[in-house]
């Protein structure tokens, strides 16, 4: 039962009229099951791009600059596309509900937010983002491994492979089940400002109009890395945890210019903006060691800030914060 969901009369997703002559194009519904912080900022970026780009689901983006990673060759002109016109979100309780409800207002898409599974089966694309702790008792529902059959999985949850995944949905006793295809994904939290990092693992074998369904969604809340399931892991770590690292960094600097008598809201705009500024710098093809040269004049207080910072072992202590990410990662995946 559909316990618990928003609806906005005034809104709903955006249709093209059907042009007289032409057969409408089937609708795609995409859920995401399990929507904690992750599922939320996902779910809030794509609603985001469709709100500032109501036409988003006419165009297509372009997959010819893919990177080399990539072991897969898109056909924009013979490969069909169906992005999602429909969104439901799956969580356990009404208070998850209610704060989801909360932080999808601002968005006129209509989504539906159900507390049970009974609609799960109406899915064409299904989001996995529960905890990773949870990741044995979702899939050894028998009504969520019937749901999954035949369709879309997009999994985001760290040290879960493809094999693994795929070994947990097969029906034991029933081999007539048509199996799911299964992506792995891993976004981050600034998906809901739409400047994530996402990385994908997709199998060879998936068909192109999935592969470009998959892509929209995440170029749509950010950048998108094709990898290989052997560098999944550590990309997880850089991708998904180093956020945090660079929020602690942000914070640290906010409260060192606090106790040089600046303003806490002025220092911190000013820290993350400088980060942010930089981190421009980078992608736009800067390499770091450069950034860092052109600004340590000699004499200067920047070279002897960051002699202190290399005598304290910053880049040890990040490098070693990282392993750290990365081990826990891979002990994920032997659970």
């Amino acid at each position: 039962m559909d316990i618990f969901f928003r609806r906005i009369e005034h809104g709903g997703a955006s249709h093209s009229p059907i042009e007289e002559g032409k057969t409408p194009k089937r609708s795609t519904t995409l859920a995401v099951l399990g929507c904690g912080n992750l599922g939320t900022s996902l779910l809030c970026g794509i609603l985001a791009t469709l709100k500032d780009r109501p036409n988003e689901t006419s165009s297509l983006p372009s997959f010819a600059s893919l990177p080399s990673s990539s072991s897969h060759e898109i056909d924009n002109e013979t490969a069909s596309f169906t992005p999602p016109t429909n969104f439901a979100a799956y969580v356990r309780t009404t208070a998850s509900a209610s704060r989801l409800q909360t932080a999808l207002a601002p968005f006129p898409t209509h989504v539906r937010i159900y507390t049970d599974l009974e609609n799960l089966h109406k899915a064409d694309i299904i989001i996995l983002a529960c905890q990773r702790a949870d990741l044995q008792t979702c899939l050894g529902n028998s009504e969520v491994r019937a749901a999954l059959a035949g369709k879309t999985l997009i999994s985001l949850l760290p040290g879960a492979t493809i094999h693994t995944l795929s070994s947990m949905l097969a029906a034991p006793d029933d081999t007539s089940q048509q199996p799911s295809t299964i992506i792995r994904a891993m976004a981050n939290i600034s998906s809901s400002v739409r400047q994530s990092m996402t990385i994908i693992e997709a199998p060879s074998s998936t068909p192109a109009p999935i592969l470009k369904t998959v892509d929209w969604l995440f170029t749509s809340i950010g950048t998108v890395k094709h990898l290989s399931g052997h560098n999944f892991d550590p990309a997880t770590s850089l991708c998904a945890s180093t956020p945090a690292f660079f929020a602690l960094v942000v914070e640290a600097l906010t409260d060192a210019a606090v106790s040089a008598e600046l303003a806490r809201e002025d220092a911190q705009i000013m820290a993350a903006q400088a980060m942010k500024g930089c981190a421009e710098l980078i992608m736009a093809g800067q390499h770091p060691a450069l950034v860092r040269d052109e600004i340590s004049t000699p004499g200067g207080s920047t070279i002897r800030g960051l002699l202190r910072l290399e005598k304290g072992g910053v880049r040890s202590n990040l490098a070693e914060a990282f392993f750290e990410c990365v081990k826990a990662v891979d002990n994920l995946g032997k659970k």
